[in-house]
């Protein structure tokens, strides 16, 4: 094991209580793991070994049209290069005419997806294969999440199995052991600003998810 590598792990350990889970997240992972053993996707919940990690952003509209960003990145590199950004839509979303409706007019202009596709088996597919089995990085995960994963649930038999960790309870922390009497940041825009990270309020979301990997880069030289 690389000394990248170890530093990496180790600083994931110091995180070990913002990695969302719980007895009931446990026991459904294992059902899934058991249930997709002889699947394509078995490989999803087998523990990841390398250094990368995916900060994941996702904004939800109230139409159900979704856009998601997921961005590799390592202790060394943000690879936004190798970015998946996509906005999915509902059945309900798709216009005979294929026009596009305005709500998926305003994901296109504010998030510049790579495409714009249906919320199926086959598209989901393709977003879980470029996640892989490695550890997701977002502020608010958990509810970022939830949408994702009931699609996820309906179509593919299972959520997402990967390790989580919650970059605004990683970010409080941090907050109050450096400023305690400073009330902590509330937001991905707030806390970018207070680490002197340039994110727009009205920032799409593969913007987000850079500037999650680069928080948390930031978070890991502090902790060195």
């Amino acid at each position: 094991m690389t000394g990248a590598l170890m530093g990496h792990v180790a600083l994931l350990d110091r995180h070990v209580p913002f990695f969302s889970g719980s007895l009931r997240t446990f026991l459904r992972r294992e059902s899934d793991r058991r249930r997709c053993a002889n699947s394509p996707y078995a490989w999803l919940f087998q523990p990841y070994m390398g250094e990368e990690t995916i900060a994941l952003a996702c904004h939800i509209d109230q139409s159900g049209v979704f856009s998601v960003a997921a961005v590799p990145f390592s202790p060394q590199a943000i690879k936004t290069s190798a970015a998946y950004v996509m906005t999915l839509l509902p059945a309900k979303e798709i216009t005979r005419q294929g026009s596009l409706t305005s709500p998926q007019r305003q994901h296109r202009l504010q998030h510049a997806p790579q495409g714009v596709k249906r919320v199926d088996e086959a598209s989901l597919s393709e977003l879980v294969a470029h996640i892989g089995n490695r550890p997701l990085l977002g502020w608010g995960l958990p509810r970022q999440l939830e949408v994702l994963n009931r699609a996820l649930n309906h179509h593919l038999g299972f959520a997402l199995p990967n390790a989580q960790v919650d970059l605004g309870l990683l970010c409080q922390r941090e907050w109050r052991r450096r400023q305690p009497f400073i009330d902590p940041p509330v937001s991905l825009c707030h806390a970018a600003a207070r680490w002197r990270i340039p994110l727009s309020p009205f920032s799409g979301v593969l913007d987000q998810a850079t500037a999650s990997a680069l928080l948390y880069q930031r978070l890991q030289r502090l902790a060195d």
